[in-house]
């Protein structure tokens, strides 16, 4: 019992390494012996705590009793039990994950440097994948109306099954973890250590744009805007303005935002990658998903309250009645559009209110004139975070996929140990 929690946060790491080459099945194995872990110590334990459910562990739990009733409805109940079991370990895990850090806030800094190091291992290897030209495993872009020379190689790391878009919703998820050590060395004025995470960080950038997913592309598009902004105010209130900025820290942040444009730019098969986002129907992907679209609000339509029932093996079997010829698909290809196709509009709006009320708490402790500077960095990280999954998450399902999950959970868990 006195070791307990140090062997919990071995398996908690176990779960995040194993993450980046482990199957599916493996990773929730060791989740349970996590959660099995906590719960042994909440037992057995001779100091008890009261546990206070915050606004978005309510929202959790009632979307979780959504996806139960939803549950009880389908018409597959053994294929959506499937989904609902994969669903009950994550909000276990993170249940759980949330106890130990509430009682082991130290461990959260420990947790995010390995999180920046897997990070920063699946970035080089994403790199050089797109350096060497790695092979399609399957259609992966659209190469009907370009020339050889703006088709993008892209990259899928190690994580399992390969699958560029997992790699770049995985890197995103993660990527503000560099933001707060950036943040938090500067303000210790270890100019030199938070270099080096401003490198790992732009390594990290550019291995999400190798991976040619555009809605990772989409994520940058409410990440950047926000740490821009968040960044500004913090020179403004605490600094008093740009012009109290060293020029030396003004050109390295130039220097690093024009190289990522060029860079983009002056590629051609990023620039027609980004391009492409635009031309809807002309493009065979973004065609094909806005027909799943289509088919998938003609399902929520007819199951508007319940919903068909959680899980990808209970959409395939009944997303065959709604599609068009030619268009199968594993999931909506859109995370609020999948929620509400799975377990009905009551479910969507309850985890909706998971992220609004997680940005609500981030924004009250930026705000916050009793907070420490170290709880406003990580409240400004997990606020990223959070809008990086949302942009994501509108155009692909990647969140489902268990590598994602468990890291989103784990961050959502930091939350509680964040103080307002």
């Amino acid at each position: 019992m006195d070791n307990i929690d140090n062997i919990t946060f071995v398996m908690l790491i176990m779960i995040l390494c194993c993450s980046i080459f482990c199957s599916s099945e493996i990773i929730g194995g060791i989740s349970l012996i996590f959660s099995g872990l906590v719960i042994f110590k909440v037992i057995f334990s001779k100091s008890k705590t009261i546990y206070n459910l915050e606004n978005y562990e309510k929202a959790i739990i009632v979307y979780f009793l959504f996806v139960t009733v939803s549950l009880c409805g389908s018409t597959l109940f053994k294929l959506s039990l499937h989904g609902y079991i994969k669903t009950l370990i994550y909000i276990l895990f993170y249940f759980c994950c949330a106890v130990f850090f509430s009682s082991n806030k130290k461990k959260i800094i420990y947790t995010l440097f390995v999180i920046t190091g897997l990070m920063s291992i699946e970035s080089v290897i994403a790199i050089v994948q797109n350096y060497m030209g790695v092979d399609e495993i399957s259609g992966w872009q659209d190469i009907s109306n370009i020339n050889p020379e703006e088709v993008i190689s892209r990259a899928y790391g190690t994580l399992k099954p390969y699958n560029p878009n997992l790699l770049a919703g995985y890197l995103l998820a993660g990527l503000s973890a560099y933001i707060y050590f950036i943040l938090a060395f500067l303000r210790q004025n270890k100019k030199r250590i938070a270099l080096f995470f401003t490198v790992l960080f732009f390594i990290c950038m550019i291995a999400i744009i190798d991976t040619g997913c555009r809605g990772a592309y989409l994520g940058f598009a409410l990440f950047f805007p926000a740490l821009f902004i968040g960044i500004i105010y913090y020179i403004q209130k605490k600094l008093g303005g740009l012009s109290n900025i060293k020029k030396r820290y003004k050109n390295t942040a130039l220097t690093g935002t024009i190289g990522i444009i060029l860079f983009s730019i002056l590629n051609p098969a990023i620039s027609k990658r980004f391009a492409s986002i635009f031309a809807l129907r002309a493009d065979s992907s973004i065609s094909f998903r806005l027909n799943v679209y289509e088919s998938a609000i003609n399902m929520f339509k007819d199951n508007p309250f319940l919903g068909i029932g959680v899980g990808n093996q209970n959409f395939r079997e009944i997303y065959g009645l709604y599609m068009k010829t030619g268009f199968d698909a594993l999931g909506s290809y859109c995370v609020p559009l999948e929620i509400a196709v799975e377990s009905g509009i009551f479910a969507l709006i309850a985890f909706l209110m998971i992220f609004a009320f997680c940005l609500i708490k981030s924004y009250k402790i930026c705000k916050s004139e009793t907070s420490s500077t170290q709880t406003k960095v990580l409240a400004l990280s997990l606020f990223l975070m959070l809008l990086a999954i949302m942009g994501h998450g509108t155009f692909d399902t990647i969140w489902f996929r268990p590598q994602v999950q468990i890291l989103f959970w784990t961050y959502i868990a930091m939350y509680k140990a964040v103080e307002d």
